[in-house]
């Protein structure tokens, strides 16, 4: 009895297992998703969906899932559940050539055979082997020539006594056609597509924030804001416009105007990844790299195949000195979307170089038949972190046959990117004519950001004060220094204050001109009227100069300048050559 018993319950646990639906007990993704495969091909389209959804809710961001569901509802025929999965396994890689062939697919079955062919097409030539491709090319191709050659179908219909069709609706298909050409890089055909799609739909607020996206982009930018408002007044407080506009902001340059929108927007939507991303990326611009990493890191727990978080997590280790991490993060960014334009560009700048040797020499022709002068320097800088450099440098000048060595040790510290400092010590041992030791410091404030036509605006202090063998000098140097015409043309206008320890005073001013005539080549000219400290006095001096800078390569620049001195007492002529190495 219980030999027949135990076989019995076997028999019944055996009969209960193969009652159990193909695939139901398959518990991780890749047993649910191989098991939806098989039951796809076999034109068992409930069972396969079932499976893919069951695996999709383990692992949401799998594209592959997403494509196989895909492919799963247009065997079930529902063409707006197909819509649905495609698109979302495009927005997770773009250029899957799957999702890409079945959203042509779903486009050509829905009529819409204007966004199904460039979507079928860029398939065919992307993989000129598939076969499938190639025929949906060909039918959707067919199906164009016989609309062409057919009536309207509204005045068809009238002429039969019907009632007209009503027409697939186009702007999915160019709602998706644009978002794809946006990722490309592709800013005016996108911009096309979805200026075709708002005549379609005016009042689309989808649309305008996607247009104003692009149009902010190609720094258009006061028409993206008007697009955005557009969108506003529409749906007044709509998220994606409000993001919009602190997009805007940040491509502007305006960080506080940015600061503020993402913030109302986050005091009521703590969970948007869109606006965790913007505030990442505010964050960088302040440099506050730890809320920078902490906001990226938010929006990669909320949506895990989030490219631009990711590329937000490489710019902070980029920023923080670890080019490694960074590269990482970005290889991640572009294995979710591959091909990104922004995303190549990043990877292929190089490492940073952290050592930085200067060279230079002068050789003054003085008038009055007082003979030459010469000064020749070498510094070596390196960069301990982004934001703090140490150099030293050493100078050897000659005059009336004396000479003097020089040594200058310097630190130089960005608090933030837009507020950074130095200070320096100096040093000549048996000083003849310089000073005996020297200490400096400086500050320069970025007060506007860069924009397109101006910018930016700093505002700097150089102090210093020389200890000489009978005397001392204190010296403050204010200046102002802006840049227009997208920043090829530098303008900067110092003024000179220096005294002595026994209450002589001089002052004056100093202006210059940098021009970037090619981004290798570069100009300088100015005029100066200020009072040059030798051996400890002030001498009233008129200096006019100039020179240029040459990138051989992107570690090696060349320097050669000229200039015209007068003095009380005789005129010099000074030419230069220097060199800057990068490694």
């Amino acid at each position: 009895m219980r030999r027949g018993r135990r076989l019995s319950f076997a028999a019944c646990l055996i009969l209960a297992v193969a009652a159990v639906p193909r695939g139901a007990l398959a518990q991780t993704v890749d047993e649910l998703y191989a098991s939806a495969v098989k039951a796809r091909q076999a034109q068992h389209f409930d069972e396969a969906a079932d499976l893919l959804k069951r695996a999709l809710a383990l692992k949401p961001d799998n594209a592959d899932a997403l494509v196989q569901l895909g492919f799963a509802e247009l065997g079930r025929n529902d063409l707006t559940a197909a819509r649905d999965a495609f698109s979302k396994a495009l927005s997770l890689a773009p250029n899957y050539r799957d999702a890409s062939f079945g959203m042509a697919e779903v486009e050509y079955r829905s009529g819409n055979l204007d966004a199904a062919l460039p979507l079928a097409e860029t398939v065919a030539k992307a993989d000129p082997g598939n076969a499938d491709a190639a025929a949906l090319v060909e039918n959707i191709r067919k199906a164009e020539q016989a609309t062409s050659s057919k009536p309207e179908p509204a005045a068809a219909a009238l002429v039969a006594g019907k009632k007209p069709h009503r027409r697939p609706d186009p702007l999915p298909g160019l709602m998706e056609e644009g978002r794809r050409l946006r990722q490309a890089g592709k800013l005016p055909e996108a911009e096309k597509v979805y200026r075709r799609a708002l005549k379609v739909a005016p009042k689309n607020t989808d649309i305008l924030v996607a247009l104003g996206l692009v149009v902010g982009s190609s720094q258009r930018f006061d028409e993206a804001g008007h697009l955005f408002d557009r969108a506003l007044a529409i749906k007044p407080g709509l998220l994606d416009a409000r993001l919009g506009k602190a997009r805007l902001a940040i491509w502007q340059g305006d960080t506080p105007r940015a600061r503020s929108g993402v913030d109302g927007v986050l005091a009521t939507a703590p969970d948007n990844v869109e606006a965790l991303d913007l505030d990442g990326r505010i964050a960088l611009l302040e440099g506050d790299y730890t809320r920078a990493a902490q906001s990226f890191q938010g929006a990669l727990a909320l949506e895990p195949q989030n490219a631009e978080a990711l590329v937000g997590i490489g710019d902070v280790r980029r920023a923080e000195g670890d080019d490694d991490a960074a590269r990482k993060a970005y290889s991640h960014a572009l294995a979710i979307e591959p091909g990104s334009a922004d995303i190549e560009q990043r990877l292929a700048v190089q490492p940073p170089r952290k050592w930085r040797l200067d060279l230079g020499s002068e050789v003054s022709d003085l008038t009055n038949g007082l003979g030459d002068w010469t000064d020749s320097s070498a510094g070596l800088a390196y960069r301990l972190s982004p934001r703090t450099t140490i150099s030293g440098h050493t100078r050897v000048a000659t005059r009336f046959g004396r000479t003097d060595i020089q040594i200058e040790g310097r630190i130089d510290q960005a608090f933030t990117p837009a507020f950074s400092a130095y200070a320096l010590a100096a040093v000549t041992p048996d000083a003849d004519f310089l000073a005996r030791y020297s200490i400096g410091a400086g500050a320069s404030w970025q007060v506007v950001t860069p924009a397109k036509a101006f910018g930016p605006l700093s505002l700097n202090i150089d102090t210093r004060y020389d200890s000489f063998a009978d005397t001392s000098v204190t010296s403050i140097q204010p200046w102002v220094q802006a840049y227009i015409f997208d920043g090829r043309l530098g303008l900067s206008a110092r003024w000179v204050h220096a005294e002595d320890d026994i209450g002589t005073r001089a002052d004056g001013y100093v202006l210059r001109a940098d021009l970037t005539v090619t981004p290798r080549f570069n100009v300088f000219a100015g005029y100066a009227d200020a009072p040059e400290i030798d051996d400890g006095a002030l001498v009233p001096t008129r200096t006019v100069f100039g020179g240029i800078s040459f990138d051989v390569s992107d570690p090696l620049t060349l320097r050669a300048s000229i200039a015209h001195e007068e003095r009380p007492t005789f005129d010099r002529n000074i030419f230069g050559l220097g060199l800057t190495a990068r490694f």
